[in-house]
Formats: structure tokens, C-alpha cells, sequence
């Protein structure tokens, strides 16, 4: 017998052919999807409106998915950190941010991650291996039951997203799709450390998501440091591709900026900032360094050094955010997701 996938691996396309094929009418491939996608079915006898021989072929055939959130952590904000597991027993970890009754889906792409930004622990962790479209899925089914609510999702959790785009393209196909979760393509962030290659398949597909992409230096020997995706595209040719991708000023760019004590807080690294205004629009979100085991030394600056940065940010013109700090003490706060053995 061949084996089991998940179902989500299906367009309605595949559906129609596989109803057909069972001798069944090809209308209800929507009658499945809706199932999945709009009353997020665990099992398929919970569709009462298909066929009960159509179900026994999809339970022999395909599974909906076997991703299983194995414990929920939550901080005094509503934050909550979910630790998934997956079908291999390897785990993730998703965060369900929640502020001002807007929720926030940040959804990883990897388990692990091959990048090793100084700043992050799960880089420290290095990669595993990419998820799978459906198991990105699965992250968002997982965390929709427990919220019933959500308004937006960022791929802001472990991994780089970029790094696995076959992957990640398929889920956001899906989750903007009408007949998917129907989530404005608006509504979905992709979170780069600067993977150029997939900065530019981006561009190819014209896929017009939102993209906030983590800097943290405009000077090349800062960024090798503590970014080492930069001895391989430097900030130069990041800024080039970033260039064509706002297309001329009219796609906007979210710059992430952790902000470590002594290593990108001076005056002259905002002013850099303030300098890039000239090539696109950008808006900043500034990061006050999280605390990360691997890395101790690492710390965020100084209330009145944060509000300096900040402060000669907006008052030449640049759109400042400062993250809020929810998570941070259940280690769900940026650069804070990691899996311990």
C-alpha cells in the first residue's frame, strides 16, 4: 500500500480527480476543503456531508495531519508559546501574539535554523530539516482552535522562511486562497535575514505579502559578526534587491533591528538609517535585545540609548515601531525560540 499524505498536499484540483476516481461526484472536493479549511476537521468522520464510502477512501489514502501541540505556554500578556510536534518527533515552536483584541499568528518554516545569527537562539540550534506546506498548515489549524480569531500570521518564528520557498509559497497559497483560510495576502508577513535567492523569487512570483527584513547593521563588518548571511550577500547588494522589490517606492519594507548594547546603538548607526531614506520607503522596528543562553554577552542598551536611537529616527522622518515586550518570560520573544533536548 502506498503511503499515507496528508491531505493538505492536495489542491482541489487533486480532489476533484480523486472523487471522480472513486465514482463520486467532483463537487465534493469543496465540501472536503470547506471542512479543513473553514470548520477545521481533525478527522474525517467529522464530515457528515460526505459520503460515507468517500470517507473510508480518504482515511485509507490520506491523513488531515499529525502535527500535535505537546504544551501551551502563556505570559500575564495573553502571549502564548505552543511546542508542536511533528510526525518524525522532531518539535517547533509558534507564538500567538495578542494585543488591542488583534491577534497575530508567528509561524516557523524550519525546525531549527541554518543561519546563526548571534542574537537568536534558535540559530544556535542549527537546522533540522525544512516543514513541510502541510505542516505549515498544521501550525496554523493548531493555533486557530485555541484563538478562534486571527488577523494576521508572520513567518517570524524558527527558521528563515526564505530558505525553504517551495515549501512556504504552497502554505500562503492556501492560506490566502478563498477556498483555503482566506487571509488577505496583506495580512501575511515573510520574515528574511537577507536570503537574497529567495528575495528574488519573490519578485518573480510578485507575490504581494508584506516582507520585514532583519538588519541590525548598515556597516558590513558589524553585520558579518553578528549576521554571518552576510559574507555571503553583503549589505550593499541586500539594499540593490530590496530596491526592486519596493518596486520603486511602492511596496513598503519593514526594517528589524535588535538593538545590542555597544554593536549597533550609536548615533552614527541610526544616522545610517536615516541616510537609506533616499533609496525606498522603509518603517524600523526596533528590538531592545532579548536575553539568549548561547550568547550572554549580548544585552540591549540603555533606556535613554534606546530613546536616543529612536528618537533621531523619527525626528528625521523614519517610521519607528518599538515591539512590544510580551513573551519575553516564556521565552517567546524575538530570537528567544529554541527546542532543548
Amino acid at each position: 500500500m502506498a503511503k499515507k499524505i496528508s491531505l493538505m498536499n492536495l489542491s482541489e484540483d487533486d480532489l476533484e480527480k480523486f472523487c471522480e476516481s472513486n465514482n463520486f461526484p467532483k463537487f465534493h472536493s469543496s465540501q472536503i476543503l470547506n471542512w479543513i479549511y473553514k470548520k477545521y476537521a481533525v478527522d474525517f468522520e467529522e464530515m457528515s456531508d460526505i459520503p460515507k464510502n468517500l470517507r473510508a477512501s480518504l482515511k485509507e489514502n490520506y491523513f488531515i495531519h499529525n502535527s500535535k501541540v505537546e504544551n501551551i505556554f502563556e505570559d500575564e500578556h495573553g502571549t502564548k508559546k505552543l511546542l508542536i510536534s511533528l510526525y518524525d518527533k522532531k518539535k517547533i515552536e509558534s507564538v500567538i501574539l495578542s494585543k488591542n483584541e488583534r491577534v497575530t499568528f508567528c509561524l516557523s518554516s524550519q525546525v531549527g535554523c541554518g543561519y546563526s545569527c548571534a542574537f537568536c537562539s534558535t540559530g544556535a540550534m542549527g537546522l533540522s530539516r525544512n516543514l513541510t506546506a502541510d505542516e505549515i498548515l498544521a501550525e496554523f489549524i493548531l493555533m486557530r482552535a485555541i484563538t478562534k480569531k486571527v488577523n494576521s500570521i508572520v513567518f517570524m518564528g524558527m527558521g528563515e522562511p526564505l530558505a525553504n520557498t517551495k515549501n512556504l509559497f504552497k502554505a500562503i497559497e492556501t492560506i490566502n486562497s478563498y477556498k483555503g483560510f482566506n487571509l488577505g495576502i496583506r495580512h501575511i508577513t515573510i520574515s528574511t535575514a537577507g536570503e537574497i535567492t529567495g528575495i528574488k523569487q519573490l519578485i518573480e512570483k510578485d507575490l504581494d505579502c508584506r516582507l520585514a527584513v532583519s538588519l541590525h547593521s548598515l556597516k558590513n563588518e558589524v553585520r558579518d559578526k553578528i549576521m554571518p548571511i552576510n559574507k555571503k550577500y553583503n549589505v550593499e547588494n541586500l539594499i540593490a534587491i530590496l530596491k526592486r522589490y519596493s518596486k520603486n517606492g511602492k511596496r513598503m519594507i519593514t526594517f528589524e533591528w535588535v538593538l545590542i548594547k555597544d554593536i549597533n546603538d550609536s548615533v552614527n548607526d541610526a544616522y545610517r538609517i536615516v541616510n537609506l531614506k533616499k533609496e525606498f520607503p522603509f518603517k524600523v522596528n526596533i528590538i531592545p535585545m532579548n536575553p539568549v543562553e548561547h550568547a550572554p554577552e549580548l544585552k540591549k542598551p540603555n533606556k535613554d540609548i534606546i530613546l536616543r536611537f529612536k528618537s533621531i529616527l523619527k525626528d528625521n522622518g523614519v517610521e519607528v515601531i518599538e515591539r512590544f515586550k510580551q513573551g519575553q518570560d516564556i521565552l517567546a520573544g524575538c530570537g528567544q525560540l529554541a527546542i532543548k533536548n
